[in-house]
């Protein structure tokens, strides 16, 4: 009994008038089926399971081609007349497919959709017919044979957070300058002045409220509390960003715990204790234990303030270092306020790049607090007495993003803020790298046998970034020059009945400010 799609009377047979186009279109790729098995029933690979399930009208079994090739050489077939070769398909029995075999029975046309899919694709082209539900939104090109629409990259915008993948946005949603409001641009008679008193407006803004640090007292005072009716021996003290007051409005408090009987324990096991008895005192619901940094730490986000804090075990040095950077920020002659001006610049700069944490690859606060008091020290203007820092702000952030970013040797100079500052080589000390070379290297002030920034895998990026911000800093002074001077001139013609305070901004073309900075404001 043979199968109608291998009848040849098939395919002249007229379909009855009542038949519906659906079925015409059945029949159609049934035809083109049989032709295109007709064309392709010789595999290659024997082990290929489509060439085991070939049609034995369209591929002779191996014995007859045997007996076929033996004809006129006197040869017979080795094998009896019932016996059939694995593989083979016995002619004229009907072909049983069960379950688990390697078939799957379709009925497509060239482009891989079924005739239904088809008809479906054409109402949806012309406007005809119902979308279903899990097609909307759906590209028609999609279900298109063109191989034209296949391997391309997606686009940027078309980037959502339904593809399984966290896309971190380091830029701002919605940039803006609030900060140049508080400019008195009118009294800047040159840009070197206009970049000066952008940057004290920046800094100001900026800057910790009185409410911002009476949150931050409340985080502190609650975290001690939990972790001490806890740990009786236990003492909790702040340092870094906090304790020296150069945090940004969403910086984070890093606090250090001090105790004996942690000191014999599991680092590990304590970091999750302490983390489990901070998330049962409701100041957080959730945590993240870092184990496998240099220095283990607990991240977590309160509840109350939404502030970031990091908690360490024993590390004694960052309430050691947060006094010495205190140090510099009082007693530095005449660059105590040029030195928190530049930190707040660049932490911002950094942070809204995310490029401001070291286990990322970025640099650390200490690390940019240790280049800004470099910065100053090696200053040759400011160690002439040529320049007031504390006059020239704007200037001296250019100059820091042109130093770092375009001229300091990172191959062989490692950086030193002790005794007055100075530079030493990289090979003398025994910090060179050859296969991290282009690491930068800075001494810390109250060990000078560690390198603080050697986990600053990606100082590389930083540096471009640094050279970035230079170079688009320097082409916008130059415009800013021409406005003040056509002003100055009386050459220039408003094209607005107010002037908007952002059109001699500089700053605000490498920083900008958050919604939730301006709503903390």
């Amino acid at each position: 009994m043979h199968d109608e799609r291998s009848s040849p009377s098939s395919s002249s047979r007229k379909l009855p008038p009542s038949s519906s186009r659906r079925d015409r279109d059945h029949q159609r790729e049934r035809r083109r089926r049989k032709e295109y098995d007709s064309r392709h029933t010789h595999y290659h690979d024997r082990d290929d399971p489509r060439a085991r399930s070939s049609s034995p009208v369209d591929r002779p079994s191996k014995r007859a081609r045997v007996e076929g090739s033996n004809k006129g050489k006197g040869k017979e077939p080795v094998r009896g007349d019932d016996e059939i070769e694995p593989g083979e398909i016995e002619v004229g029995k009907k072909i049983q497919h069960g379950i688990g075999d390697d078939f799957i029975p379709f009925e497509v046309g060239e482009d891989g959709g079924t005739a239904d899919q088809h008809e479906q694709l054409d109402a949806r082209r012309k406007g005809k017919g119902v979308e279903r539900e899990w097609d909307k939104g759906k590209l028609l090109h999609e279900h298109d044979g063109d191989s034209r629409s296949r391997g391309t990259k997606r686009k940027h915008d078309d980037l959502s957070d339904d593809d399984g993948r966290n896309y971190k946005r380091t830029w701002p949603v919605a940039r803006s300058a609030p900060w140049v409001n508080d400019v008195d641009w009118d009294s800047c008679h040159n840009v070197a002045e206009l970049l000066h008193r952008e940057v004290e407006a920046f800094v100001k803004y900026m800057s910790p409220t009185p409410v911002e640090d009476e949150v931050r007292t409340l985080i502190v005072s609650l975290v001690s509390r939990a972790i001490t009716s806890a740990f009786p021996d236990a003492r909790i003290s702040p340092f870094g960003s906090y304790e020296t007051k150069l945090y940004l409005p969403d910086g984070d408090i890093d606090l250090v715990v001090d105790s004996e009987s942690m000191a014999h324990s599991n680092k590990v096991h304590v970091l999750y204790a302490l983390a489990n008895t901070i998330k049962r005192a409701g100041i957080t619901s959730k945590f993240t234990v870092i184990a496998k940094a240099k220095v283990p730490i607990i991240k977590f986000v309160t509840n109350y303030g939404r502030v970031n804090v990091d908690i360490s075990i024993n590390q004694g040095n960052g309430i050691t270092a947060g006094k010495v950077i205190n140090g510099f920020l009082r007693y530095m002659d005449g660059c105590g306020s040029a030195l928190r001006s530049l930190v707040l610049v660049v932490k911002a700069f950094l942070n809204q790049r995310g490029m401001n944490e070291v286990y990322t690859g970025g640099l650390g606060s200490y690390s940019i607090v240790c280049l800004a008091i470099s910065f100053l020290q090696m200053h040759p203007k400011i160690r002439r007495g040529e320049i007031d820092a504390e006059k020239n702000l704007g200037i001296l952030v250019m100059e820091f993003f042109e130093l770092f970013g375009r001229y300091f040797n990172y191959e062989e100079v490692g950086i030193s803020v002790r005794n007055g500052g100075g530079y030493f080589s990289k090979r003398q000390r025994g910090w060179y790298d050859s296969v991290k070379s282009n690491l930068l290297s800075v001494e810390d002030p109250i060990d000078p046998m560690n390198d603080i920034s050697k986990g600053s895998y990606g100082i590389a990026k930083v540096r471009q970034t640094f050279a970035g911000a230079h170079e688009i800093m320097l082409a916008n002074a130059f415009h800013q020059a021409g406005i003040l001077n056509s002003r100055r001139e009386r050459r220039d013609i408003p094209l607005r009945p107010h002037r908007d305070p952002g059109d001699l901004s500089i700053l605000s073309k490498i920083l900008g400010v958050t919604q939730e900075v301006r709503r903390a404001h």
